[in-house]
This record gives C-alpha cells, structure tokens and sequence, in this order.
C-alpha cells in the first residue's frame, strides 16, 4: 500500500474514532499533530512502530489500514433502517473479511469460481428459475437447505457470522479473481431470529446469483433479488408437495409445517405461499397476523433444530482453507486466528508440527 493510500485510512479512522490530530499525536510517542497531518497526506511514510501504536491508539485491527480497499458500495439487507454506528461496524467486517478472501486466494487456499453474468431478472418467473437453476447446480432438487453457509459457499458466496446489533441484517461484497473469475464475502448478522437469518443469506446470496452484489439498483430491481431468495429457500414444487400432502389440516397448519421444514421465518414463509398461488392475499394478511409459537411446530411433527447461524461462526470450507494454510506454514498461528474470528480458539488449533518428516516402517 502506497503512502497516500494509508494516510488516508488513517484519517478515516481518526475520524470515525472522534479524535483529532492533536489527540492521536498526544496517544503517540514523540509524534506532534503536524506529524500526523503529514502522515494522513502521504507525504512522511509510517513506520511500522507508529503503525502498531496508531491501530492500537484508534481500536482498528493492523490489517485494516493496510489492505487492499473494497468497493466503496457494499449491498445491505436491513429492514429496520442503517444505524450508522452499527453501518460501520459491519462495513469494517465485510472489508476484513474480503481481505482475507483475497489473500487465501494468491495462497491458492481457496479458488475463485466464473463471475455470474450481471443480469437482475425482469419478472418473477425469471427469478424463481435463477433460484431453481442454483438449487439444480448444488444438488438439493426441492429440499430444504439443511446448512445455508455450506449451500452459499458451493455457488461461490463465503460467509461469516458475527453480531452486529439489532439493526442490520447483512452485507456482501465480490471479491475479484483474474479475469471473469470472483468470489463473494458476505457478513450476517448473529442477532436476529434463526428463520430471518437464513433469509438475509439467501438475500446476500441472490445478489452474487445476479451478479449485483453491490446494490446498485432501483426498488423493482431489489424486488426481484428478493424472489431469487425466497425461492432459492423455499422452491414452488416443495411447498406444493407438502401443502398437498395434508389436505385436512387448516392453511394456517400447513403453512406452519412448510415454515418449519425450510427453516424460513413466518412472514417470508406466507408471502411465498402467496407468490405460488397456495394462498390468496386475503389468507396471508390474516397468517402473517397469526405468529406461530413453538408448540405450533410441534403438533405438526416438526423436530426442534439447534439454530446454525450463531456467532462466531465462518463457511465450513473458509475455515477448513485457513487451518490448511496454517499446517501447510503459508500462514502464521497469529493470522490463522484472525482469519477464523473466534470460531476456533487458541487452544483448539493444534501446534504446528516443525519437525522433519520421517521414514515410519521403512515407507517413505
């Protein structure tokens, strides 16, 4: 990173930390605000002392001032509005996590997959064969998704999940390979319920399918990603199956048990049986008033599911990748743990064998 690219990093963390030059001159040592300024303008190069002194000084991970900048637009799923303190903590997620992504890639760790065309679908047919082609592609037909983080990273998505508030649900950015080859980063938010969590991956997820993860789009735009999503996670012929296969239960009772088997939240769950035409918009204002509790789920057969989606957690293949640079020594102990966020501690990574292999049994 170039001088004037860190310089400007470190302005911006100053700033979103409310200090000003004279108070990060005065959390250093022998450095006055003048310094500062020339080192927010590029024009006196950081040492890497100050470095450490100046993340530590502005609560920032080192990385973050040296890695490669993202792009600035970042989509986002939040039905409850941006609180802008909760905005810059998941942006700062999202941008560590694309970083790491990156880096695991020129590791050669984890592989890049063909860009998906830029293509938002124009009417609601289109999106449910975009979601029914993605299901066709990992092979789940008309199942529901048993772990979301594993579907998401086959079609090329990585994700983790932190906790990020009440007042956002998730963000995604695509990560460049060379040429037409990218992945995806996605962060979503831990403290939601479990049903609308799997929805907000789904969401995230339908941007990278369409080849829009930046949100760069109008309101009838969005509304399409909104049906890949909805119909990645709960497929016409699926719901149809079941709502079928129960022809005496009320549609409230079959709506419960068709939530509950695609692990969808209520109001998701309705708005799609309205989409597919099982209920008509009377019925679905009228259930979505209606929440189910647990003993609900539990009169129609549906077994109690630990919710996946708790924090810390990263893609099962993301993390395998990080552990497998730390064994294979392309990574340090110290960046392993970074990388993986808490989801597997000091004490649960194994030392690293240093020693010299040897001829076990006379087998080389």
């Amino acid at each position: 990173m170039d001088a004037k690219a860190l310089g400007r990093r470190v302005a911006e963390a100053r700033v979103a930390a409310g200090m000003s030059q004279a108070q990060l001159a005065a959390a250093l040592d022998q450095v006055d605000h003048t310094t500062v300024s020339k080192m927010e303008s590029g024009t006196r190069r950081v040492s890497a002392t100050e470095m450490f002194a100046i993340a530590e000084a502005l609560g920032k991970p080192l990385q973050w001032f040296v890695m490669d900048e993202v792009p600035a637009a970042i989509s986002r799923r939040s039905d409850a509005g941006f609180d802008p303190d909760v905005t810059a903590h998941m942006d700062e997620a999202i941008e560590l996590l694309a970083d790491d992504i990156r880096s695991l890639i020129r590791k050669e760790l984890i592989s890049t997959v063909q860009r998906p065309e830029s293509s938002v679908p124009s009417r609601h047919e289109d999106a449910e064969q975009v979601a029914h082609e993605a299901r066709k592609r990992i092979g789940i037909g008309n199942e529901p998704i048993t772990d979301i983080l594993s579907a998401c990273e086959e079609l090329g998505m990585y994700v983790f999940v932190g906790n990020y508030g009440e007042s956002a649900d998730g963000a995604c950015v695509i990560v460049d390979g060379d040429g037409n080859s990218a992945v995806a980063a996605a962060v979503i938010n831990a403290e939601q319920r479990p049903g609308r969590k799997r929805v907000t991956a789904s969401h995230e997820l339908a941007h990278w399918l369409v080849g829009d993860a930046y949100d760069a789009h109008n309101s009838d735009s969005e509304t399409m990603v909104k049906s890949v999503a909805i119909h990645f996670l709960i497929p016409r012929e699926g719901a149809a199956k079941l709502w079928s296969e129960h022809p005496h239960d009320s549609p409230r009772r079959r709506a419960i048990r068709i939530a509950g088997t695609y692990r969808v939240s209520w109001t998701a769950t309705v708005n799609q049986l309205k989409n597919i035409g099982l209920i008509d918009e009377r019925e679905r204002v009228s259930l979505a008033r209606d929440l189910p509790v647990t003993s609900d789920f539990t009169a129609v057969g549906i077994p109690y599911r630990a919710d996946l989606l708790v924090a810390p957690r990263l893609s099962p293949r993301l993390a395998a990748a990080v552990v497998r640079g730390y064994e294979e020594a392309k990574l340090t102990r110290n960046r392993a743990l970074q990388m993986l966020r808490g989801s597997i501690s000091d004490a649960e990574l194994r030392p690293r064998d240093e020693s010299p292999f040897e001829v076990i049994d006379g087998d080389a």
